[in-house]
């Protein structure tokens, strides 16, 4: 991968950084940035949770990241806390759509149709009065696979495509119970020891047949790099087909270093992945993937926001 451009802001999900790149900007290098925007309300009930030793260490689409720690258990938890919108113009409105992005992803993470080994395990979320609301869930040790593929610059082609087909897996689960995560970026996608997990459920829904209404969100993740066309462009509700088609090009720069959206056909992609050195089977797999789904298949499976 050597010689390949880095990653741009095109990579950029709307619910949070793409990678290291990132962590400057948004005051990740100098945690006390992130800890002023949390209250000292929020601060004392999450440890009224019996949670300890919090650290911030993302920055979300709609608020900031803890790292803590369970006081009993000693078990590191994940908390994501609801911050105000910066700017006056729209403030009531503006934090409104985010509570409303808050409320899903606990929804769906709470949902008895996740797979276990996906998403974050949920433990609860709270939005007493006269603090931020936010809510707690595992802590998964790993890399966003952004940071992976940062670090992992000559892994061989044999080890990426283990990658990918582990990706594909993980959506897999994820579609069998009609569940779909919606954001597919590599911010949201994390590499452990052992297996892939997702995070980042704020855009999530339920699959349903036919369901075309663009109207019962205002405002959804979304990441232009790895999005169809008609879905980026607002043209329909992504469905399954969607979502597979996003995988499929994020597979497609773990394999190669580069986006397939910066090239327009498939004869084009092919010679990409043909030089990187993909084999065969995974480019019979990405190549017909990475094609816009056409309306027909979609409407087998649109996303319906609870």
């Amino acid at each position: 991968m050597s010689g390949k451009r880095p990653l741009s802001s095109a990579e950029q999900s709307d619910s949070g950084p793409l990678g290291r790149g990132y962590r400057g900007a948004l005051g990740l290098d100098d945690p006390g940035l992130l800890q002023d925007q949390i209250t000292g309300a929020t601060m004392r009930a999450i440890e009224a949770e019996g949670l300890v030793d919090l650290q911030p260490v993302d920055r979300g689409g709609y608020g900031v990241v803890l790292r803590a720690k369970d006081r009993v258990t000693g078990n590191r938890r994940a908390v994501k806390v609801v911050l105000a919108p910066e700017g006056p113009d729209g403030l009531e409105e503006r934090l409104a759509d985010r509570l409303q992005i808050f409320r899903r992803e606990c929804r769906v993470l709470d949902a008895k149709e996740m797979p276990e080994g996906v998403a974050p395990r949920f433990y609860g979320a709270r939005e007493p009065e006269g603090s931020q609301a936010f809510m707690i869930t595992e802590w998964i040790e790993g890399q966003k696979l952004s940071d992976w593929l940062n670090a992992n610059a000559a892994l061989p082609m044999s080890q990426r495509e283990q990658v990918c087909r582990a990706i594909f897996a993980t959506y897999a689960r994820l579609h069998a119970r009609n569940l779909m995560q919606r954001d597919v970026s590599l911010g949201n996608i994390m590499i452990t020891s052992r297996t892939v997990r997702l995070i980042d459920f704020g855009g999530a829904g339920r699959a349903a047949a036919g369901y075309q209404s663009l109207n019962t969100m205002s405002r959804v993740p979304a990441t232009q790099a790895f999005c169809s066309g008609p879905v980026w462009r607002g043209e329909r509700k992504p469905s399954l087909a969607d979502e597979v088609h996003a995988v499929a090009k994020v597979c497609f720069t773990v394999l190669t270093g580069e986006l397939a959206a910066g090239y327009g056909s498939t004869a084009e992609r092919r010679v990409v992945m043909k030089r990187a050195g993909c084999g065969r089977d995974m480019m019979a797999l990405l190549l017909p993937r990475m094609e816009d789904p056409p309306l027909q298949l979609a409407l087998q499976s649109m996303v319906q926001e609870s």
